[in-house]
């Protein structure tokens, strides 16, 4: 979140074939704001551990929410046809 281009952000667990699951990351930027995926992790990587760092961002144009409003992390892999 304190990348300047990034509004809002959600993490979630992407299927990885060797490792079960890895970090992934789906991103909403400002308004009028510009970013690549890329450069975003570059940007994490800087300020995170390594096993933490998103291993894939996706930027959105808005993030899923559940009934309840809450952003949607549990099966977005799959929404987001990132599944195994």
């Amino acid at each position: 979140m304190d990348h300047p281009a990034v509004q809002q952000v959600v993490t979630f667990a992407m299927p990885h074939s060797k490792l079960g699951e890895e970090v992934a990351a789906a991103v909403v930027l400002r308004e009028g704001a510009e970013a690549v995926p890329g450069a975003i992790r570059d940007f994490a990587a800087g300020r995170l551990a390594g096993f933490k760092v998103p291993r894939k961002v996706v930027i959105l144009d808005e993030i899923p929410k559940g009934p309840t409003g809450k952003l949607r992390r549990i099966g977005l892999a799959d929404q987001l046809g990132l599944g195994g």
